[in-house]
């Protein structure tokens, strides 16, 4: 059966991490999305999973450690192993996906996640990042905001949030990781202004790749482009369809 969402259930570090897979028409197996949302993640893209599903790829939403009644601690550390243990589930063999076809799509924070994890594991063929975080040295997150993300995860607290994204400046940024996934297609999209992640971000990485990465700059568009989706969802549905054959 195609349409979905399925629900489905798998592991990362020993805890169990719940999804939505929406599968796309058509028969064998075929190329599949996992979207990824930012922090806390109240924007789940669900409108970019079912375009992706009409335009017949799988696309899986799924939820980090600590989030959206996922079981264990939330860390942004944690995030790239959770990212790692859905493409294993993915490509297990359960459902009809096609390996050589599999591509990261994060917004925000999923953004940085798309990139990291697209330069630790060569399964993954393309990475587009939506008003992403590239560089974890120059974004800030106030206090006031680790405060309120805090309250929709379990395990953490908006100092350790704090902490944890200065340290993942120096061991896990795109910007420092893009240059060894030139060859991979990469799309980065970004409103003007978006009021969450400076678009500085997204021209950051755009220089990092050398000017080999895509970049589409949406103007007038916030941080989750509320009132531009459609243009969001068309131009990375275009996007990927053209780049992964």
């Amino acid at each position: 059966m195609s349409g979905g969402p399925e629900g489905i259930i798998f592991q990362s570090a020993g805890q169990n991490l719940l999804g939505a897979l929406y599968l796309g028409a058509g028969k064998g197996p075929r190329p599949t999305a996992v979207v990824l949302h930012g922090i806390p993640g109240i924007e789940k893209n669900t409108d970019l999973a079912c375009a992706l599903r009409d335009a017949g790829w799988n696309a899986l939403i799924f939820h980090y450690r600590g989030s959206w009644g996922s079981e264990g601690d939330y860390t942004l550390p944690g995030i790239p192993d959770d990212v790692r243990a859905a493409v294993d589930e993915l490509v297990s063999g359960k459902y009809a996906v096609d390996g050589e076809r599999l591509a990261l799509v994060g917004h925000s924070l999923g953004g940085w996640a798309a990139i990291v994890c697209a330069a630790r594991d060569p399964r993954v063929k393309a990475a587009v990042t939506i008003g992403g975080i590239s560089n974890m040295r120059t974004w800030y997150l106030s206090h006031e905001q680790a405060t309120e993300f805090s309250r929709f995860l379990r395990g953490t607290s908006a100092t350790e949030l704090q902490s944890q994204i200065r340290a993942l400046g120096t061991t896990r940024n795109p910007v420092d990781v893009i240059g060894d996934i030139k060859s991979m297609p990469i799309l980065i999209v970004h409103g003007n202004p978006d009021d969450a992640v400076s678009i500085d971000q997204a021209h950051a990485l755009h220089r990092a790749s050398s000017g080999s990465a895509e970049l589409v700059i949406i103007d007038g568009a916030d941080h989750t482009f509320s009132r531009h989706r459609r243009q969001m969802v068309d131009t990375v549905v275009a996007w990927l369809t053209r780049s992964v054959k």
